[in-house]
């Protein structure tokens, strides 16, 4: 299940006391998603402040009993259950241990926030030993620990691989399979491109990574049956993490005034293959010498674009048409999310006439189906429209008769009332 389809069962549908589980290959996102996204909208849900929505994460892998069912203390002659400190223990519980410890000379810490809302994660739940999963059995559908209940509206979720033929773990009993609403955790490779986006905005990794991995989408989630070859000849292969982690390593560089992405490709592929596989690492460094070059400020093309810039980019895309691909898919990215000014308009029109076809071909056509609005109402003039239809028609004549091109030309000035050259001018709106 995509990203947007999870965020509407949580919003609409998850229920406090239902134990949600993510199951999924390693490093697909499933952990950050609920450290950050379900956070947010679990805040939303109470209209809280996120702040006030803590996450309490735990490993089940490497717990022992006492992690999880804590310890006793005695009274009285009486033994109390007293579940361990990550636990958020309901207020009639803590009322009733703050009484009995005051009653025997001692002081009880409270250590639950009653009006802020928790989150207990259970990472690897799976990987957990026996007496681990028999442990959790009654806090997966009751919300409790040997009957101690969790403070009211405490969310639990699981996260588990689930491919028994390449990770360890345990197989769920069917008992515990049904307390947990269980979800493939599979975002599309256009969400993993949005959080590339933006981290890339954000400045915590290297825009190379979203432009390759814009070029080939392929590489964001491995099939599951290429991991299965892999780990079977011991190899490694990407993950969207892989990718996310060499992002910063190459930030780093860059932000050390050492950026090895360009012209250092030996070293490159040697970096990268360490995070994302011997292969793909060196497909990765290939693509950052030959197809990427970064001196293209894209800020600049679609804010300052100047004639020195243009010819600039001209004489690169000459020399190197293969640049222009990821420039024309980086600057998509900015253009979709910006609300455009006139000159930010100009500017991509200069841009677009900078370039070969196939880069024109791949930025209009992403722009048409991604934001088919703000498309249309850019493309607003002779030229934009002869910019567009340029590089989709054949220009082509056969048998001395007009070529497709020429006769869109032909059909739209006549439509238009236009003249032939007016189809060079930018300042004449024409009706959508």
């Amino acid at each position: 299940m995509d990203i947007n389809s999870i965020n509407r069962f949580v919003k609409n549908g998850l229920l406090p006391s239902h134990t949600l589980g993510l199951m999924g290959n390693h490093g697909i996102g499933k952990t950050s998603y609920v450290h950050n996204t379900f956070r947010q909208l679990i805040a939303e849900k109470h209209n809280i402040p996120v702040e006030r929505v803590h996450v309490i994460s735990r490993c089940v892998s490497i717990m022992d009993p006492a992690d999880l069912i804590g310890n006793f203390q005695e009274f009285g002659g009486r033994t109390y259950n007293c579940p361990p400190s990550w636990i958020p223990t309901c207020k009639e519980y803590d009322d009733e241990m703050a009484q009995l410890y005051a009653e025997n000379g001692k002081q009880y810490s409270r250590l639950t926030k009653y009006d802020d809302i928790y989150v207990l994660f259970l990472d690897e739940c799976k990987r957990g030993n026996a007496v681990i999963q028999d442990g959790i059995m009654e806090l997966l559908l009751e919300h409790r620990l040997f009957g101690v209940n969790l403070k009211e509206n405490t969310y639990v979720v699981c996260a588990d691989n689930d491919n028994a033929k390449i990770y360890n773990g345990t197989r769920r009993d069917p008992a515990q399979e049904s307390r947990i609403k269980n979800f493939i955790f599979a975002p599309t490779n256009k969400e993993y491109l949005e959080d590339f986006s933006r981290r890339v905005e954000n400045g915590s990794i290297h825009k190379v990574i979203h432009s390759f991995l814009h070029k080939y989408p392929d590489f964001i989630v491995l099939p599951t049956k290429t991991i299965e070859e892999l780990s079977v000849q011991g190899k490694k292969g990407p993950c969207p993490r892989d990718w996310t982690q060499l992002g910063e390593c190459l930030k780093k560089f860059e932000d050390s005034r050492d950026d090895i992405t360009s012209g250092n490709q030996a070293f490159l592929a040697d970096i990268a293959a360490s995070y994302v596989g011997f292969s793909y690492g060196l497909k990765f460094a290939e693509f950052c010498e030959l197809e990427c070059k970064h001196e293209i400020d894209l800020n600049e093309v679609l804010n300052n674009f100047t004639e020195k810039l243009g010819k600039h980019l001209t004489a690169e895309f000459k020399v190197n048409p293969k640049a222009a691909v990821p420039a024309a898919h980086g600057l998509l990215d900015m253009v979709q999310k910006a609300t455009l000014t006139e000159k930010q308009s100009k500017n991509i029109l200069g841009f677009l006439e900078c370039c070969p076809s196939e880069a024109v071909a791949a930025f209009l056509k992403g722009w048409q189906k991604e934001c088919k609005d703000q498309f249309m109402e850019w493309r607003s003039t002779p030229r934009r429209h002869k910019v567009f239809n340029g590089c989709m028609m054949n220009k082509e004549r056969k048998g001395g008769k007009p070529s497709a091109y020429e006769n869109w030309v032909a059909a739209f000035t006549k439509q238009h009332n236009l003249t032939e050259a007016d189809m060079d001018r930018d300042d004449i709106r024409i009706a959508a």
